[in-house]
């Protein structure tokens, strides 16, 4: 048993929730064996949360052995605020509440039991909301959130101030805080919306860990594509965490090679269904989809292909099961082509596996996954999975026509095609039921549990050698290129605030990348540290076939446990004097040749226009071949 306490930061949890909500209460299920403490946080205000938890143990989801945090009942619990006798005296006891009613609204929420638990102050002649007054059980004011000045006033049974904070994140840090207080912990971001919380912590009290549940890019998803903006801030601080998970190989391989190659990322998938023998239940004529009602899931393409799987197969039947804002559209869309008696919107289920067990096979058309929760779901319960081979998740899982069917992204009729063969061809819906129950070897629980335990373990240790280098400046000694034997390289590296002690943990690779269409190559370094702490590097790279038409950038790409940064080593040029210039490696047709770029302009000097007594001291420099 690990003495430390993990915690799951999420915004909210949800009695009808989501794959990344239904992840997490997965894995700290699993992890309550292994650590003395295992938390969920949330950061929203809901008054049922005491109701949602019950719900969910009522279907087996919770092990009580999981604590539930929220920043709102840890306020109301405070032991200042604990005086149930005099709680009746002070009924909705807030200045606040002393309004010019002919100006204020006031809208009330309330929870179950009928309680009044907030209440928002709107401006009647703007509409905007002016306060928030947040209460207890019995009925009376602990917080107030003023929107006017933006300050946050947490209240004592008496009406009188406890503590009172300037910002919203404030009052989460403290809350945060507070919690590390009492052990050594590991802090997990499981939500975009927790990032910012989660780097706020500050001190060594605890290791600080984001999962990434969602492919990070934006269309067309593939690499180099935009980020989606959510992600922005966790991209832009990996340098301060001590471990960034994903949940597949490809992804993390994607994001080291785009954004660095740091030794905090990690990799752990979604857990399957506990094994077991294939399900003898099977509808061989009834397909199902587990999945959000959202635009970037494409339920229509399933409901447009499933019109043609009809008029071959009519008995089959389609149940798309889920939630979401979309729902009334799919439904227009079924009575619009007729479909009423084979495609069914079933709404939200709990018991996910039964509902994958009683199926022929299920059903995937998302633009984007990152995993696919319901792919191993699925597979383990020996359902196989028709999907869309959309990055990430389905190509890493699913092997074509060995344990499910690929179908090209946006393919509708090739979505169709890959339902009948499955409703119709009884002998490969069964072969592929067969390999499709081996992912549970591959994404069990005691495996994951490990995995997770490791990746903690080496989180708490990176802690403890957290790296934050203040500036790195590198400049070339020599630059060879020859079409015979590739490339050549060498230089140095100057690093301000790097302890001598973490030197040995530093690890160069030249990066080239492609400034059109987006593509890394890496080539390790060899490095030697002299004895005035400046960093000797060189190394080479033959194979140029790797090398596409087009113009790279030459980079070092430069790690130290946590900390990366791409450098751009520069030259002392002849024709420039003193200052600097920049390399890029073009590549026109099977011949190379080497452009210097002046720093922080547009203009650029070609090596081969230059007069004639520069070349011999351009090519000396930069062309030599060693010959």
């Amino acid at each position: 048993m690990n003495e430390y306490a993990v915690y799951f930061m999420l915004h909210s949890i949800e009695a009808v929730r989501g794959g990344m909500t239904r992840a997490a209460i997965q894995r700290a299920n699993i992890l309550t064996q292994l650590y003395s403490e295992i938390g969920l946080i949330t950061f929203d205000f809901n008054p049922d949360y005491d109701q949602v938890i019950k719900q969910y143990r009522e279907n087996g989801l919770w092990n009580d052995k999981i604590k539930h945090y929220n920043v709102y009942e840890f306020f109301m619990n405070q032991p200042e605020l604990k005086n149930p006798d005099e709680m009746a005296k002070t009924l909705f006891h807030n200045p606040s509440l002393k309004n010019d009613e002919e100006s204020i609204d006031q809208y009330m929420l309330f929870d179950k039991q009928g309680r009044p638990r907030k209440i928002t102050l709107h401006d009647k002649k703007s509409g905007k909301e002016m306060k928030e007054l947040l209460l207890t059980k019995e009925g009376w004011c602990f917080l107030e959130r003023n929107f006017l000045n933006g300050n946050y006033i947490l209240f004592g049974r008496d009406g009188n101030t406890i503590n009172s904070f300037k910002k919203v994140k404030e009052y989460r840090h403290h809350f945060i805080q507070s919690l590390l207080e009492r052990k050594e912990a590991v802090l997990l971001s499981d939500s975009r919306f927790t990032d910012k919380i989660l780097m706020g912590v500050n001190g060594e009290k605890a290791a600080k860990v984001a999962v990434l549940h969602s492919n990070h890019l934006q269309s067309p998803y593939q690499y180099g594509s935009t980020l989606v903006k959510r992600n922005g801030l966790l991209f832009n601080q990996m340098n301060h965490l001590d471990a960034i998970i994903t949940l597949t190989e490809s992804q993390a391989e994607d994001i080291s090679n785009r954004f660095g190659r740091r030794s905090t990322i990690h990799t752990v998938g979604h857990p399957a269904f506990t094994p077991a023998e294939i399900s003898k239940e099977h509808d061989p004529f009834t397909a199902v989809m587990l999945v959000r009602y959202e635009g970037v899931k494409q339920i229509p393409h399933a409901i447009k292909a499933f019109k043609r799987v009809v008029k071959k197969v009519p008995e089959s039947k389609l149940e798309i099961w889920g939630f979401g804002r979309e729902e009334a559209r799919y439904r227009s869309l079924i009575k619009r082509l007729r479909m009423e008696n084979h495609v069914f919107i079933r709404g939200f289920t709990y018991d996910v596996e039964k509902t994958f067990r009683r199926a022929a096979f299920s059903l995937i058309t998302s633009k984007s996954e990152a995993f696919g929760m319901s792919i191993i779901e699925s597979m383990s319960v020996g359902t196989p999975v028709i999907c869309y081979a959309c990055k990430y998740g389905p190509t890493d899982i699913i092997r074509h026509e060995k344990n499910g069917l690929l179908v090209a992204p946006g393919d509708i009729k090739g979505l169709a095609d890959a339902m009948i063969s499955l409703f119709l061809d009884k002998k490969k819906r069964s072969d592929l039921s067969k390999e499709a129950i081996k992912v549970a070897q591959m994404f069990g629980e005691e495996k994951l549990a490990q995995k997770w335990k490791d990746i903690f373990n080496e989180a708490k240790k990176q802690k403890e050698q957290r790296v934050h280098i203040k500036e790195i400046g590198a400049e070339w000694m020599n630059v060879t290129v020859n079409e015979e034997i590739g490339i050549k390289v060498e230089g140095k590296v100057y690093f301000k605030g790097l302890l001598p002690k973490f030197r040995h943990k530093v690890i160069l690779f030249l990066q080239m990348r492609k400034r059109k269409d987006m593509e890394d190559l890496y080539i390790p370094l060899s490095v030697r540290w002299d004895k005035s702490g400046i960093l000797t590097f060189n190394g080479e790279f033959t194979d140029l076939s790797k090398l596409h038409k087009g113009c790279w950038d030459v980079n070092l790409s430069v790690t130290c446990l946590n900390f990366h940064q791409f450098v751009r080593p520069t030259f002392i040029t002849p024709w420039f004097g003193s200052r600097n210039a920049n390399l890029k490696l073009c590549k026109k047709g099977q011949h190379f040749f080497v452009k210097v770029y002046r720093p922080k302009k547009k203009q650029r000097i070609n090596t081969y226009l230059f007069k004639e007594t520069y070349k011999a001291k351009i090519r000396d420099m930069i062309r030599r071949s060693g010959s």
